[in-house]
């Protein structure tokens, strides 16, 4: 079944994960980023002459309606495709999506570091220096007391 949205692309391609089918999960998550998403715009089409319909200068715009990706669903595809490279064990693929779902505005450094599905890639200095570069480990003098 071919997806229509991001939603079904997304779910197809944990599916795959969940299978073993990592390649193609990868396959599935990039063709989701290019469906519908959940954020509703306007895609300007061409210049109208006449009047601008919001008054004050000439001329106005058609337009249509599109869905886009929102920021969310930017952070989905990009964390399953890093989860997904590092079952096939692709360290740069996988740390480079990882940097792309924090680019998007992931924040959930605790989940990132404790996920089994990045197990291949955690230790690598790759992902280490990634991990200090967006959730710095911050110096606590009274760490050597447990607190």
């Amino acid at each position: 079944i071919t997806p229509k949205t991001f939603r079904e692309g997304e779910v197809q391609g944990l599916r795959l994960m969940q299978d073993g089918k990592h390649e193609e999960a990868v396959k599935a998550f990039k063709y989701a980023m290019t469906l519908p998403g959940s954020r509703s715009d306007v895609i300007r089409t061409a210049n109208v002459p006449g009047p601008s319909p919001v008054g004050g200068s000439k001329g106005g715009t058609e337009g249509r309606a599109i869905q886009t990706l929102d920021e969310f669903e930017y952070q989905a595809a990009h964390y399953n495709m890093a989860c997904a490279y590092a079952a096939l064990g692709n360290v740069g693929e996988s740390v480079a999506n990882l940097r792309k779902a924090f680019e998007y505005g992931f924040d959930n450094y605790a989940t990132v570091r404790a996920d089994p599905d990045l197990g291949s890639v955690k230790g690598s200095t790759e992902f280490e220096r990634l991990m200090e570069e967006v959730d710095p480990k911050k110096f606590n003098p009274f760490g050597v007391f447990g607190k």
